[in-house]
């Protein structure tokens, strides 16, 4: 009795074991599926995952129910399933079916005579839905009275296409194009609209073709007509040129147009290409006028340019005299003084200067250069009378003696000492009898 724990714990040990050997042999059992179809290279798709293309033979299905979809480009896709419990052997075979297209094949006019490969499948109108979608197929019209016409035709699957051709007479057709489109056409001595056209009924032989369109040279084409030939005529127009007059108030003005000089005012321009042009009128003493000017094809234009004394009146005095002046990086003169003695130079006058801010640059040896920001106005003088330049300081000569050496402005020499200045606003004497040499510093320069 105290051995019945042992004993059911040993019966419940053999149990799981022969359980656990049941499944390791369950395991061990393979279903082998060999795949086939008609025709052959079908993809095969199990449970959405692809295997490879038929004939194929599978060991790796796990056991179970299992979906499989046969998938072949221009072919009807075939779902089919089966399970591994059918036995350890198990062949799927499939007969695809080709995907037909869907045509519906029109005609202007209808009753057209359909053919494909030599053979007639009816007349126009038809829906034609026994051809394969995966080829590409030629296929004739006939009707008596117009040009046998072939179409190609391709199919995108199942996609429905609709066709509407139009048939051609045995006469010819010109499709008449010119740049500019607008022109007139006459064909053959019969006006047929304006480019572009399409003119139909063209009888055969020789046909003359005349354009017409305001501001553009007429222009006249021949071309041989053959019986259902349909030809394409392109023309591009030449533009006749126009006339530009062009005038000054007051009159002298200098005419530029793109930037190029052309003439003073009154001007004309004759033979002018049709557009857009930029015209500058320039005259002294008045403000520079630019204006767009367009030109029609054959046209005429009248552009008259008032010009505005918008120039201003620049006065200069600088003390010391003497001092070169700059307007805008230009020099534009030098300031003098009749009185040699004044501290301030003359009045020197800038003529002509344009309305707004300059920069003006005052220059004179042994003297800082100045730079000022003056403003001018339309008709106005601006004055500058009192610009004072500041000296620099800057040593001459260098004076040697048995005690220093020391360099500086020279200011004298006299019988007995010579006189420096040593630095700004500071003055040396040396005694003649001291002095060892003088040496002129700019001299050696």
């Amino acid at each position: 009795m105290h051995n019945c724990p042992i004993v059911r714990l040993f019966d419940c040990l053999i149990v799981a074991w022969a359980l656990s050997f049941a499944a390791f042999g369950q395991e061990l059992v393979q279903t082998r599926v060999t795949i086939t179809s008609q025709p052959a290279g079908a993809s095969v798709i199990i449970d959405g995952m692809d295997k490879g293309t038929t004939p194929i033979t599978l060991f790796d299905i796990k056991p179970g129910r299992h979906h499989l979809k046969y998938r072949l480009p221009g072919y009807e896709e075939r779902d089919r399933f089966f399970d591994t419990n059918d036995g350890p052997y198990i062949e799927k075979n499939e007969v695809l079916e080709e995907v037909k297209g869907l045509l519906l094949l029109k005609t202007d006019p209808p009753d057209c005579d359909i053919q494909i490969d030599g053979v007639s499948i009816g007349r126009t109108p038809r829906l034609i839905t026994h051809l394969p979608a995966r080829g590409t197929y030629s296929i004739r019209l006939r009707k008596a009275g117009y040009q046998n016409q072939t179409i190609s035709v391709r199919f995108d699957g199942r996609k429905p296409l609709v066709r509407e051709e139009k048939m051609v007479l045995s006469s010819g057709t010109i499709n008449v194009i010119s740049d500019p489109a607008g022109a007139e056409v006459v064909v053959n001595g019969v006006s047929q609209g304006v480019t572009p056209v399409k003119v139909s009924q063209v009888p055969k032989g020789q046909a003359v073709v005349k354009f017409h369109l305001d501001g553009f040279a007429d222009d006249t084409r021949e071309l041989q007509v053959n019986a259902g030939d349909v030809q394409t005529l392109s023309v591009s127009l030449r533009a006749l040129p126009g006339t530009i007059h062009l005038s000054s108030v007051p009159d002298g003005a200098r005419f530029y147009v793109n930037n190029e000089p052309r003439g003073t005012s009154p001007l004309t321009l004759s033979n002018v290409k049709p557009g857009s042009y930029d015209v500058r009128a320039e005259l002294e003493g008045y403000g520079t006028i630019s204006k767009f000017v367009s030109i029609a094809n054959g046209g005429s234009t009248n552009v008259e340019f008032r010009l505005s004394n918008v120039m201003g009146r620049l006065e200069v005095r600088t003390a010391p005299p003497g001092a070169t002046v700059y307007l805008d990086g230009k020099r534009v003169g030098e300031t003098k003084s009749k009185d040699p003695e004044a501290e301030f130079s003359d009045i020197l006058p800038i003529e002509n200067v344009l309305e707004g801010e300059h920069t003006l640059v005052l220059k004179k040896d042994g003297y800082a250069d100045k730079t000022t920001h003056p403003v001018v106005k339309n008709s106005q003088t601006s004055k500058f009378h009192h610009q004072r330049l500041t000296r620099i300081f800057k040593p001459d000569v260098e004076i040697v003696t048995s005690r220093t050496t020391c360099r500086g402005v020279l200011l004298g020499i006299k019988s007995d000492y010579i006189e420096i200045e040593s630095s700004p606003g500071i003055h040396r004497s040396f005694p003649r009898d001291e002095v060892r040499e003088i040496k002129h510093l700019d001299a050696e320069k």
